[in-house]
């Protein structure tokens, strides 16, 4: 073999390992798990959404907004004070790497407010942009259900 041949298989192959090392750090990885949205009474102007947001990637990444057409949107910490309880509206909440965010009853919730009365019906779908500051808009697909299931 030639040297300039020899030069172009080193060169080639250090130029693999490098993109080789750049799919390697994957940075965080959002996804989202059982996700529903309690179907309101019908005179009802507001209702809760749960579900499990989950960062399986090796970096931390910070929810920063969550919004709807269907209505106003916002992420809820119920706290306990004095016996009573409160919702903390949560801003820039971090995901840690290789680990979740659990939305349930009396914890983190997804609080709707100024509903349509036609799009929260069971058995619709309600869309929701989750947008976070390193992994971008994520679009989710939430069904309306009257019950845990």
């Amino acid at each position: 073999m030639n040297n300039g041949f020899k030069n172009s298989i080193v060169i080639l192959l250090i130029l693999f390992s490098w993109i080789s090392n750049l799919s390697a750090e994957s940075g965080p990885d959002i996804q989202f798990e059982n996700f529903w949205i309690v179907q309101p009474p019908n005179v009802a102007r507001s209702t809760a959404g749960y579900g499990i947001i989950k960062n399986t990637g090796d970096e931390a990444d910070t929810l920063i907004r969550v919004c709807s057409e269907a209505a106003e949107v916002m992420l809820h910490q119920t706290k306990i004070e004095s016996g009573m309880a409160k919702m903390v509206h949560m801003t820039n909440t971090v995901i840690e790497p290789n680990s979740e965010l659990v939305l349930e009853p009396m914890s983190f919730h997804l609080m709707f407010m100024g509903l349509s009365d036609v799009m929260f019906e069971e058995g619709a779908e309600i869309t929701l942009l989750f947008e976070f500051e390193k992994s971008g808009e994520i679009e989710v697909k939430l069904p309306i259900r009257s019950s845990w299931q």
